[in-house]
């Protein structure tokens, strides 16, 4: 698929998420609804037409994870895309090599200002009594670790 990006956010055995931007339309969204319902061994378990995602469920023993995978993004690549004949992929990518929708290092720095900010405003808070300096210093801290949070996740805060 050139130039596009997988339908597919993460695959793990059992388990596939669905996301993307086309889907938000009604008209694909029900139609890819469709088609993934009438999938034998896929199960719906979540679906959110908003933001064009769906959590699909399936049993790893009867499906192998790679087939189910492969399934369904040849099915939603046709509905996604429904001028163009779906892709013939030289080989399917493996349920292990999936990435996460975001780096690593940008998880865990992430994480970490989300704990900053939780225990700087508990500090700010707890810091009321003591005094306006050290109340303010915290406060600081609080809004430098939102500042990080903010510049992680710029993409999705103006979605």
């Amino acid at each position: 698929m050139t130039g596009r990006t997988s339908p597919i956010a993460s695959a793990v055995p059992g388990r596939i998420r669905v996301r993307h931007p086309l889907l938000r339309r009604t008209d694909r969204f029900q139609e890819a609804l469709g088609r993934l319902e009438a999938l034998d061994a896929v199960r719906m378990t979540e679906s959110n037409p908003a933001v064009g995602s769906f959590l699909l469920s399936y049993d790893s023993a009867a499906v192998a994870p790679d087939e189910a995978r492969s399934q369904v993004e040849t099915l939603l690549t046709a509905v996604l895309y429904p001028a163009e004949a779906p892709p013939q992929p030289d080989e399917p990518a493996s349920v292990a090599e999936s990435k996460p929708a975001a780096p690593e290092l940008k998880w865990r720095i992430n994480r970490a200002a989300k704990i900053g900010m939780m225990g700087s405003m508990a500090a700010t808070l707890a810091a009321l009594g003591v005094g306006k300096r050290v109340h303010a210093g915290f406060g600081t801290l609080f809004v430098a670790f939102m500042l990080v949070h903010m510049t992680v996740q710029r993409k999705r805060l103006f979605q």
